[in-house]
């Protein structure tokens, strides 16, 4: 028992006294260190501008910008502290821009990405592609400027957060003019938008009623569905809720979130009559598959949906499907109900997977359909009848 308590007492004094030199470490070096950063931003800030006399800082959101003078007090760029989110944590950079909107440099404060194949940010083949853009630029990944093969997410998560902050510059302190959506002048209908994601362009279908949005649906995307969970369906939920695309879209997976935002502006924009450049979807090749052909017997198919797989139970008789049950999948509910049971109805009706999947619930559609693909297909591999 004596052991024991001895034992404890040594712990808690050494863990006491560890603890001590850790904080005067950390109170010793930290001045230094912060004392560095600056010295070394500084150093930046001259380089990038020369004739810099003076600076005043600014914070925008969760960005931070100085605002450059030269002697005479004339403003000749803006440099921001950026903090965006890559694929092993957080990317902290500059942004330097000039009086006319141009990129001049770009400098990687601190990061944590894969040494080898993350890291590829820092390097000075890739920033030199953003040199001399300017606002006004697409600024997307495959346009103006490139992605890294095998840094798709580190890269892709700069390229996008340049863009949009180049946008911010010139809206704040280049007297660049923002376009104000008035929902109550758009006309009720759906529309269609896209912008550039994480992972390459995403799609989406908004419909307005009243003067209102009503719906925002994700019709095609590219992005991880592990980071992307975290932005749909909370972003259309929370712009239908406030009827506003100001909204906060940091979700943790933040270049998903904006990349909704902007589809949506996009789609407002076009209804509105405004020019916009977006994207159309690349048209898929019709499902194909001779059902006279499959024995009679109950399939079972899966296939991926938005969030997990679906798996189907299909019953061919005479040629025919005469059933297709849905025995699992991990949808949201209220996406899902428009697709199920209106796809296998339809399906059924028309004898054909060629259906209209722009349902409301594209995904879950989408999936119902491959997943009794799935199953057909299998039984013709197969060639047998009965359950398989």
């Amino acid at each position: 028992m004596r052991n024991i308590i001895k034992l404890s007492i040594t712990l808690a004094v050494v863990g006491i006294i560890s603890a001590a030199l850790l904080t005067g470490v950390h109170n010793v070096t930290a001045p230094i260190i912060t004392e560095r950063q600056e010295e070394e931003y500084r150093q930046a800030l001259e380089f990038y501008f020369p004739e810099v006399a003076s600076y005043e800082s600014e914070e925008i959101g969760d960005d931070y910008f100085d605002i450059i003078y030269d002697q005479s007090g004339d403003m000749i760029g803006v440099m921001g502290t950026i903090e965006q989110q890559g694929y092993d944590g957080t990317i902290t950079y500059n942004l330097a821009m000039d009086e006319s909107g141009s990129i001049v440099g770009i400098r990687i404060v601190s990061h944590s990405e894969t040494p080898g194949i993350g890291d590829v940010i820092t390097t000075e083949g890739f920033q030199e592609q953003f040199i001399g853009k300017s606002y006004e630029d697409p600024i997307v990944a495959g346009d103006d400027v490139d992605a890294v093969t095998g840094a798709t997410v580190s890269s892709s998560a700069m390229i996008n957060s340049v863009r949009r902050v180049a946008g911010v510059v010139a809206e704040n302190y280049l007297g660049v003019e923002s376009v104000e959506i008035d929902l109550a002048e758009v006309p009720d209908g759906t529309y269609q938008g896209s912008a550039p994601g994480l992972g390459g362009e995403l799609f989406i279908e908004v419909e307005v009623s009243g003067g209102e949005i009503v719906s925002i649906e994700v019709t095609e995307h590219s992005e991880t569905p592990t980071y992307f969970v975290e932005s749909y369906p909370l972003i259309p939920d929370t712009i239908i809720a406030e009827q506003s695309l100001d909204i906060d879209t940091n979700t943790g997976a933040t270049v998903s979130a904006n990349a909704i935002v902007e589809a949506v502006e996009n789609a407002l924009l076009v209804a509105l009559g405004h020019e916009v450049e977006v994207e159309e979807p690349d048209e898929e090749s019709p499902v194909e598959v001779n059902i006279s052909e499959v024995p009679d017997g109950i399939y079972e198919g899966s296939a991926e949906g938005f969030y997990g797989p679906i798996v189907v139970e299909v019953e061919v008789s005479d040629g025919q499907i005469v059933n297709i049950s849905v025995l699992q999948q991990e949808e949201t509910p209220e996406y899902f109900a428009n697709a199920n049971p209106a796809i296998p109805d339809c399906i059924i009706e028309e004898q054909s997977l060629d259906v209209d999947t722009q349902t409301g619930g594209t995904f879950s559609a989408k999936g119902i359909v491959q997943a009794v693909l799935d199953a057909l297909t299998g039984a013709l591999d197969s060639d047998s009848g009965g359950e398989n």
